[in-house]
């Protein structure tokens, strides 16, 4: 079954008509989009695994959230294709407590 799939998308891209193709959109997206929420995801263990010696607990809470929504955000809305403002409204809201929090406490 994936043998077929990548031997269709390579003689699509072979003959033209590559970005055209429904099926070729739908597996550059569910790439891209797991791509994204593994590397968001993958961010969010990294920082929650180091200390809490160069910085604040907030600025570390906020990071770990910029790279959770991030994350959701790809797998929700780039891989699944839904339209959900959340994970968008999340990313923004965590980034902004990021800096606020880098100007309220300092470190």
């Amino acid at each position: 079954m994936i043998d077929d799939l990548l031997g269709e998308l390579f003689g699509e891209a072979v003959f033209g008509g590559l970005g055209r193709s429904r099926r070729a959109q739908l597996l550059f997206r569910v790439f891209f989009g797991l791509l994204g929420a593994g590397l968001g995801f993958g961010g969010a263990v990294y920082f929650s695994s180091r200390g809490l010696e160069t910085t604040n607990l907030a600025m570390h809470a906020s990071m770990i959230a910029v790279f959770v929504f991030l994350g959701a955000f790809f797998l929700f809305n780039v891989a699944l294709g839904r339209r959900w403002r959340w994970p968008g409204i999340g990313f923004v809201a965590s980034f902004v407590a990021l800096f606020a929090t880098r100007i309220l406490f300092g470190r």
